[in-house]
């Protein structure tokens, strides 16, 4: 196991090479970027705006769309993990146990089409992340049962679990975390990802708390759970043991399925990274392959389409970094970029605070989020700012993309700290969830 601090040296070569801009390739990907944003002082709708992501546009980094969501106070979280078939995109809000549904067949004609508003039966709250399942529909990580409050009878008691949504967002089924297995430890679903090869879905308990009723701090977990997709059911609870120094283990937030074979990663906050090739086997077990160090935050991550490099953001140390991941037992730091400072003007700092992160489709563009989550037991801000970073697949070098800049500003990194959207002057937001984005293909000509 090879830790960030044994790495400080290569980080600084790193940074030095990252000095150096190469050419930008030529742009064949997603022209979109979808942003799940809440209004900053909850006053004003939320919303999913549309970005220009298309490096050839005379208007890159322009929010070209934003689409109100008509309610406010939702501490917008996460969109689904990929680009659907159906264009369908699914954005949760935490507090309000609502999940929105939007129509991007054409993103600059983007629509809200249907929202789950809970009734009372509703058992499952504080939705987090959500992933697409293999028969359309879709699962949604729910931290918390409704109305849960965080006393100390509810922490090891009261499982979230998994909230299954058609793909017109209509409930279908709710399925409990709770495990007799796994009585003394807290299962609380908040990451989420799919393995269709392995028909296996895997959740990370980051903690409970997230609720709009906690009182009193979030309290983190320390466990991973296994499920099938259809029908969705847990199968196992995996513990995930610390390392030397204890606490690597707190918090697991992240789940990632590598694409050609069957080894998933889970991050952590307390600075672990996990990994498992066994967890479509009757006794799952997860590995500690890497410590990022204490006071790294661990947050979004993905693995690239050759399983070739993995990216996380780390928070703590307002870095996103990269690894080479080719023996995914030894991780090995390839590169790292800095969000505590502007990009083009290093002397000039920046308050930081990556968190969400989506990967394109071929595995060269990164976006990331400056923000985290705002709920009653936990605070983590951000400066509220959208970066795009480009990583060269063939070193796993990443660079943030400097032409990606402010329509108002100028400045790199589209600043979500405004007065004026497309949809009114409702002020400043806070910028979550993300996923890039292409339109659907117009229908063949008939003959």
């Amino acid at each position: 196991m090879r830790g960030w601090a044994a790495g400080a040296a290569a980080v600084g070569l790193v940074f030095a090479a990252c000095a150096r801009q190469p050419a930008t390739p030529p742009f064949t990907g997603e022209p979109y970027l979808l942003v799940w944003a809440g209004d900053a002082d909850r006053q004003s709708s939320d919303f999913l705006a549309v970005l220009d992501a298309d490096p050839r546009s005379p208007s890159y980094g322009k929010v070209l769309r934003t689409v109100p969501v008509r309610s406010r106070g939702n501490e917008p979280q996460s969109l689904n993990d990929e680009l659907r078939p159906d264009r369908r995109v699914f954005a949760s809000g935490i507090l309000t146990n609502r999940t929105f549904v939007f129509d991007v067949r054409q993103p600059l004609a983007a629509t809200l089409v249907h929202v789950d508003e809970p009734d009372r039966t509703r058992a499952l709250g504080a939705p987090g992340a959500v992933v697409s399942l293999p028969n359309g529909d879709v699962a949604v990580a729910c931290a918390d049962p409704v109305r849960y409050h965080n006393d100390a009878r509810e922490v090891l008691a009261a499982a979230g679990g998994l909230l299954e949504l058609s793909a017109d967002g209509q409930p279908v089924r709710e399925a409990s975390a709770s495990d007799p297995s796994a009585r003394a430890f807290i299962v609380a679903p908040h990451g989420a990802a799919v393995s269709r090869s392995l028909d296996r879905i895997l959740t990370t308990s980051t903690g409970h708390g997230y609720a709009a009723t906690a009182r009193g701090e979030r309290v983190p977990g320390i466990t991973a759970q296994v499920w099938r997709t259809n029908p969705l059911a847990l199968e196992k609870t995996v513990v995930l043991e610390a390392g030397p120094r204890g606490e690597e283990n707190l918090a697991p937030v992240t789940p990632r399925w590598f694409h050609r074979q069957p080894i998933a990663y889970v991050d952590a906050e307390g600075g672990g990274l996990y990994a498992s090739d066994s967890l479509g086997t009757p006794t799952p077990l997860m590995r500690l392959v890497f410590d990022f160090g204490p006071g790294a935050f661990a947050g979004g991550a993905a693995v690239t389409p050759d399983d070739r490099f993995y990216v996380v953001a780390l928070g703590g140390r307002n870095r996103v970094a990269s690894f080479d991941v080719t023996d995914p037992w030894s991780p090995k730091l390839a590169s790292a970029v800095r969000f505590d400072q502007d990009p083009a003007n290093e002397g000039q700092a920046r308050v930081g605070g990556p968190h969400h992160l989506a990967m394109s489709a071929d595995g060269s563009r990164i976006a990331v989020s400056d923000y985290t989550v705002d709920v009653p037991g936990w605070v983590r801000d951000g400066d509220h700012r959208v970066y795009l970073v480009r990583l060269d697949t063939a070193t796993g070098r990443l660079r943030i993309d400097e032409a990606f800049r402010d329509e108002l500003t100028g400045e790199v990194g589209v600043d979500f700290n405004r007065t004026h959207w497309p949809h009114g002057d409702t002020g400043p937001a806070r910028p979550a969830g993300l996923l890039f984005a292409a339109a659907e293909a117009p229908p063949a000509k008939k003959r």
